[in-house]
């Protein structure tokens, strides 16, 4: 008689193999085996990379499973999360990581250079409001001080130096350079 039998355990919901489990012999009738819930005496059949078993109606089958594996999408670039039995192509997704600013061409990603060029204007546009900003709260006591009258020549001439700071950077964007700046196209700031 035999002592120990191997039966395929499989996933309650999605039928997936699991692995072998140990049935448990009948105490009540001889020669019988008592199979845990959500298992089987069917031999799973082998697999691949990228695939698993699957137990459903009674049989197995043999489906895709890239749920571990990271996907890109070619359409937004975003990751997707594959599910039991979906594929890249299903997905129309990549294993290819997107670069910065990404369009898909087929075959692999490459840069979008509108969107590149957008997104530097963006950030140098900002840069720009940020520093004209800081530029004007520097000058608001200095233009108070000059309006009251109170003003001595050491503000005055901060005062000078900050309005032609604030003229340089307002004309920034009139530059051949504009929106590629590096930190020494910038003007410097008043000290």
């Amino acid at each position: 008689m035999q002592d120990n039998k191997t039966v395929y355990d499989y996933h309650p919901q999605t039928g997936e193999y699991q692995g072998p489990i140990a049935a448990t012999p009948s105490p009540l009738e001889p020669g019988v085996w008592l199979l845990p819930a959500h298992s089987t005496e069917l031999q799973p059949p082998a697999t691949s990379e990228r695939q698993i078993a699957v137990f459903h109606d009674g049989n197995w089958s043999v489906a895709q499973d890239w749920r571990n594996v990271k996907l890109w999408s070619i359409d937004t670039a975003q990751r997707v999360q594959a599910r039991l039995g979906d594929t890249p192509d299903s997905l129309r997704a990549t294993l290819l990581e997107p670069c910065e600013f990404p369009a898909w061409d087929g075959k692999g990603w490459m840069v979008n250079k509108t969107a590149q060029a957008a997104a530097l204007m963006a950030q140098t546009a900002a840069e720009l409001k940020r520093r004209l900003a800081d530029a004007y709260a520097a000058r608001r006591p200095l233009e108070d001080a000059e309006s009251l009258g109170i003003a001595s020549s050491a503000e005055l001439d901060k005062l000078a130096a900050w309005k032609r700071y604030c003229v340089d950077l307002a004309r920034l964007p009139d530059q051949a350079l504009w929106p590629k700046l590096v930190d020494a196209d910038w003007p410097r700031q008043p000290a």
